[in-house]
């Protein structure tokens, strides 16, 4: 059997395994209430990301050993421990174990202390006409920012059947495709695994949810790919942080970027839980579930693709393109958050 072989059935082993632990989940999942912040209607099990959180995991470990003979980068070994710390912290709060939202931010913390401690963390970024910068000591304060804000912005977007696992399968299959381009196979077999372990998922979760992955779910992504983006700029090119991934995420980044802002300048709570973020504006104008998820996947596409053509682009093409996105989401915000107040929705 040939090495592409060999990947094809490890592949169809994760979806299979990890659509074996989602059942398991399904039947001793926490039962999530509906509220009147929910955008369900009907109680549902949630906790359903701890099956492919232990896939994602196991399987990373499993290859780490089989292919390279353990942790030879210690650098995986502090970024599975990150992970798990906030895997951990997701499941506790999905529990109720977590009373407040700064206890949940202090296990964030230590999430990316470990990090730090195998030297992930962005020393440099590139700004069109100035340059390459050396961070210095600003680069942990960069690397946290990112980390602890992609973790909450995807906790945050996971609030419809399969925008959160769409998304990150999406991202996941860009992860590799930079990784091929770049020649690095462990980043690459990184993203395959999070992708096959998702699809394992995503019919438990979507079109019609019988089950949430929670915040044990949906933080753990958050995290792994914020720090997997650090792991990769590292490993490939110190351009990336600033032009290549934060590109791949920018809906989710701007729905809750826009969304903060305007809860603070409403000087409302931003760490209660609401129904006033873009995507649920949609669902509440009369959008579907499955419509607005497939919007986001779609978005998700168009930014990957566009990060693909950003790696060779002059540093004016990809400010132009950056500003083009924003631009677009700014627009489409203003005219979703306008007809939200026509129907009294915020």
């Amino acid at each position: 059997m040939n090495v592409f072989l060999y990947h094809i059935v490890f592949v169809i082993v994760l979806i299979l395994v990890s659509a074996f632990f989602t059942r398991l989940m399904l039947k001793v999942g926490i039962l999530a209430q509906p509220n009147h912040r929910s955008s369900h209607d009907k109680p549902t099990p949630s906790g359903g990301g701890v099956g492919f959180v232990v896939v994602i995991i196991v399987s990373i470990i499993l290859f780490l050993f089989i292919i390279d003979g353990g942790f030879h980068d210690t650098q995986i070994f502090w970024l599975l421990g990150g992970s798990l710390i906030v895997a951990i912290a997701g499941f506790a709060d999905d529990l109720g174990r977590l009373p407040t939202f700064k206890i949940k931010l202090l296990l964030q913390l230590c999430a990316v202390l470990m990090l730090f401690f195998g030297d992930l963390v962005v020393n440099h970024i590139t700004i069109p006409v100035v340059g390459t910068i050396s961070l210095g000591w600003w680069g942990y304060v960069i690397t946290l920012i990112w980390v602890i804000g992609l973790t909450n912005v995807f906790n945050f977007m996971d609030g419809l059947d399969g925008i959160a696992a769409g998304t990150a399968i999406i991202t996941a299959f860009f992860f590799a495709v930079i990784a091929l381009f770049e020649n690095n196979f462990l980043v690459f077999v990184f993203s395959y695994i999070i992708m096959a372990s998702l699809f394992g998922f995503l019919p438990f979760n979507f079109p019609k949810a019988q089950l949430f992955m929670g915040d044990v779910g949906s933080q753990f992504l958050g995290f792994l790919f914020a720090a997997l983006s650090v792991f990769t700029i590292a490993a490939i090119d110190v351009q990336l942080p600033v032009w290549l991934m934060p590109t791949l995420f920018l809906h989710f980044i701007f729905d809750a970027a826009f969304t903060v802002i305007r809860r603070l300048l409403s000087k409302q709570n931003i760490t209660e839980a609401h129904r006033a973020h873009l995507y649920q504006l949609l669902n509440r104008l009369g959008w579907s579930h499955s419509s607005v998820s497939i919007l986001y996947a779609l978005l998700g596409v168009l930014q990957g693709l566009t990060v693909i053509f950003m790696q060779d682009a002059s540093s004016m093409m990809k400010t132009i393109l950056l500003l083009v996105f924003i631009s677009f989401y700014t627009i489409c915000a203003i005219l979703i958050f306008r007809a939200a107040r026509v129907k009294n929705l915020i």
